[in-house]
């Protein structure tokens, strides 16, 4: 526990510097859960809210997801995001996985399952979900709302951005893998082997995903020597968003490359990391890496020992896949963060909603009724015969629910 003679020594040194230096945890930490919606895959989600003391009105929101082996717990009490959240002033979100399908090691989000990287299932709806619900009770700016994650979770905010492109300012994927990624793409050894998409093949998923043209900006973080998540990954990240997102003319790594410097700020040794920004001429980039040649072992004897975890940095802690030393992440990633809020006020929700779900649960929510089949109440659109059976229903006049999605 921190003395008040500690504090008063913190805060006499960031005054003689220039700057000012939160309490650790003077904020509020709660943990609830989200219940489950109707849509396809949803499930309660727990999840953790830290509210600094000092708040902007309206503030920014940070969304961070835990790794495989890891939960909330793990990011609230190791990342060293509470103390950025109090530097910096943003509501930290850290939902936790809580329960899951499909054959996945503990607490994986499942990136690569199919049902959990479409907008209106599974996973990323659920997060899309609780970002609203925290904006229910929060004063957040629609134009920074943020994700983050790592390993798992990183991959899980690259779906998520690509999935509600509508939605989130930019995004920051640590250890992560591109979009529409198989469970091959994991490594379990060192050295590290995996196969991945092609970098074509990433686009066009990304592409058929997509809400809208809005080129969401994303930091890639990764450490060259990490044998779960191996280097091929972050290139293939950054590829990918640039043939998404880039301009005519900086669409490649080596067309959109604006400028490249030392990582900063680290703890105790920055492991030759290199900060690159990607864009057309203009302040905001598309794509931002962070690569360096980090240690393979940690601190935590539960660790794979694989070169794979978070960078915590001095407000850090050594945990499972987590340290302390290196490129601090949770001030890189608020940097890139703040200087990319969304350019435009978000676009206005569309008029109307739809709902994936087999064809008893449109029943049970009244958006369907049984006949000699199933049929849409109010549009009369037949549904089939199964009560199994799965898809789309959306509903563009109050209580007239026609089939498919919204137009």
């Amino acid at each position: 526990m921190t003395t008040l003679r500690q504090r008063l020594a913190r805060a006499t040194l960031a005054v003689a510097l220039g700057f000012t230096v939160a309490p650790a945890d003077a904020g509020t930490l709660i943990s609830d859960t989200l219940p489950a919606g109707d849509h396809s895959g949803s499930r309660d989600r727990d999840y953790q809210v830290y509210v600094p003391e000092q708040l902007p009105d309206p503030a920014a929101m940070v969304m961070a997801l835990h790794g495989c082996g890891q939960s909330d717990d793990n990011v609230m009490d190791q990342w060293g995001l509470k103390a950025a959240a109090d530097r910096f002033g943003f509501v930290l979100v850290a939902p936790f996985i809580t329960s899951y399908d499909g054959l996945r090691n503990e607490n994986c989000w499942g990136f690569w399952f199919d049902r959990h990287r479409q907008e209106g299932r599974g996973e990323p709806e659920d997060l899309h979900r609780l970002a609203r619900h925290i904006e229910s009770q929060y004063a957040i700016d629609p134009k920074r709302r943020y994700i983050t994650g790592l390993s798992s979770g990183g991959a899980m905010a690259v779906v998520a951005a690509t999935t509600h492109n509508e939605y989130w300012a930019a995004a920051a994927s640590a250890a992560g893998l591109p979009y529409g990624e198989s469970a091959a793409s994991v490594s379990f050894y060192c050295p590290g082997f995996a196969s991945f998409h092609s970098v074509g093949r990433v686009a066009e998923d990304m592409r058929a995903e997509l809400d809208n043209d809005y080129p969401i900006p994303l930091m890639v973080l990764q450490n060259n020597n990490d044998c779960t998540v191996i280097q091929p990954a972050g290139h293939n990240l950054r590829d990918a968003h640039l043939r998404v997102f880039g301009s005519d003319g900086r669409d490649t790594a080596e067309s959109a490359r604006k400028s490249e410097t030392s990582c900063t700020p680290y703890y105790r040794e920055a492991f030759d990391c290199v900060h690159t920004r990607y864009g057309d001429s203009g302040e905001r980039s598309t794509v931002e890496t962070v690569f360096f040649d980090g240690p393979i072992d940690t601190a935590n004897t539960a660790d794979t020992d694989h070169g794979h975890y978070w960078v915590g940095g001095a407000d850090g802690q050594e945990g499972p896949w987590a340290v302390r030393t290196g490129p601090s992440y949770p001030d890189l990633i608020w940097d890139f963060f703040q200087r990319h809020p969304r350019t435009a006020a978000p676009p206005v929700e569309p008029q109307c909603t739809d709902w994936y779900a087999t064809n008893t649960a449109h029943h049970a929510a009244g958006r369907a009724y049984y006949g000699i089949g199933y049929f849409t109440v109010g549009g009369d659109d037949a549904l089939g015969f199964a009560s199994l059976t799965e898809g789309w229903v959306h509903e563009t006049t109050t209580g007239v629910f026609e089939a498919g999605r919204c137009p």
